[in-house]
């Protein structure tokens, strides 16, 4: 398993043996295809902009568990900014290397 991001309380690995990425924050553990990592990324930046000077949390659909959560702004905000950062990190599907 490959860390590539991880500032309590958001956790982002890549599982080597089969081309997938696990995310860890607050109480949930998810475990995408690429494409679905890609997909939750946009998710997440969607979301963003709906956040103005009142919002305290955040509501987040997990598809797959049919769960919703709310999680604080907080912790949206470290959840996006590790995503953005993976993201930023991948062309295709293979790491840059720094």
């Amino acid at each position: 398993m490959l860390q590539l991001y991880n500032e309590k309380p958001i956790s982002i690995f890549m599982i080597n043996n089969r081309h997938r990425i696990k995310i860890k924050f607050c109480s949930v553990t998810m475990e995408l295809k690429m494409c679905q990592f890609f997909h939750f990324s946009n998710y997440l930046y969607m979301k963003s902009k709906k956040i103005n000077a009142d919002t305290n949390q955040v509501e987040l659909l997990l598809v797959r568990e049919n769960l919703t959560i709310n999680i604080s702004l907080n912790h949206f905000l470290q959840l996006l900014h590790g995503v953005q950062i993976v993201v930023s990190k991948m062309n295709g599907n293979s790491i840059i290397k720094e």
